[in-house]
């Protein structure tokens, strides 16, 4: 029996059957050379907790929030993406801060007592991470006039566009390949602020795999990735290879959480 693999993080609608072919192209290869047992399709389950409770999931992806809320003590890292994407930086990414062209917004502070919308708590850039920039300006614990949770990124941008909220903030590559691939127009909308760089969303293998079969994997990824037949399907989901980053890198995300909350704003409202 092969083990699941599951990509959740940036599996946007009208990308399913890119991710698909991605992961087939990089499945072969890592078979190619001597790393199989990986299922070819991938597998998607109703949310993404439910891809990281699956004990059949073999390679999974997370975001670095909750890995550092205790996903850690049943996962461990594989190897982080890399993105040809303006605010990355090798494997590091940020989160940006939107809103409407016609906003008269020029700076963070001036989003005070107005509508913000957010994917999920368990987000560093829909939540984490904006709460971290926002805290030195809330007083007795808010900012915001209101804070709405839309479920994820994409539901985000649209609640802005549409007008329901008046900013929001989303990972840089999940907005670049909405961008690109016009998922949703975001011509009308511009960034307002940009979050501090951190480690990306990594690709995660259970405790369980022993350490010889997590390099084998990570070094697999790196090579099936570099190889010539995957330039065409990596330029489109803006994919530009791997980076092997230490658990360790990932503290930021938390003491980001931490600082936040040392400074009397525990919750983005």
């Amino acid at each position: 029996m092969t083990g699941r693999v599951s990509l959740p993080m940036y599996d946007l609608p009208g990308l399913q059957p890119v991710w698909d072919a991605w992961w087939r192209g990089m499945c072969r290869a890592m078979t190619d050379a001597g790393v199989g047992g990986l299922d070819e399709d991938l597998t998607r389950l109703s949310d993404h907790v439910s891809h990281w409770r699956d004990p059949a999931m073999r390679l999974s992806q997370t975001c670095g929030y909750p890995f550092t809320l205790g996903l850690d003590r049943d996962w461990q890292l594989v190897a982080t993406p890399i993105f040809a994407v303006d605010w990355c930086m090798g494997p590091k990414y940020r989160n940006l801060v939107l809103v409407r062209q016609d906003d008269a917004a020029e700076r963070l502070e001036d989003l005070k007592g107005r509508r913000v919308a957010f994917n999920s708590e368990d987000s560093h850039s829909g939540y984490n991470s904006i709460r971290w920039m926002i805290a030195p300006w809330a007083e007795k614990g808010r900012f915001f006039g209101a804070s709405v949770q839309s479920g994820s990124h994409l539901a985000s941008i649209k609640a802005l566009a549409a007008g329901e909220v008046d900013c929001c903030s989303v990972d840089c590559v999940t907005f670049a390949l909405i961008a690109k691939h016009g998922i949703v127009p975001t011509d009308g909308l511009r960034v307002v602020a940009e979050g501090p760089l951190v480690p990306g969303l990594p690709f995660i293998t259970p405790r369980s795999t022993p350490d010889a079969a997590v390099e084998d994997m990570r070094s697999a990824l790196m090579a099936a990735v570099a190889e010539p037949g995957m330039a065409n399907i990596n330029e489109t989901l803006l994919f530009d290879g791997f980076a092997a980053v230490p658990a360790s890198a990932y503290k930021a995300i938390a003491e980001m959480e931490s600082v936040a909350v040392d400074q009397g704003y525990p919750a983005l409202i």
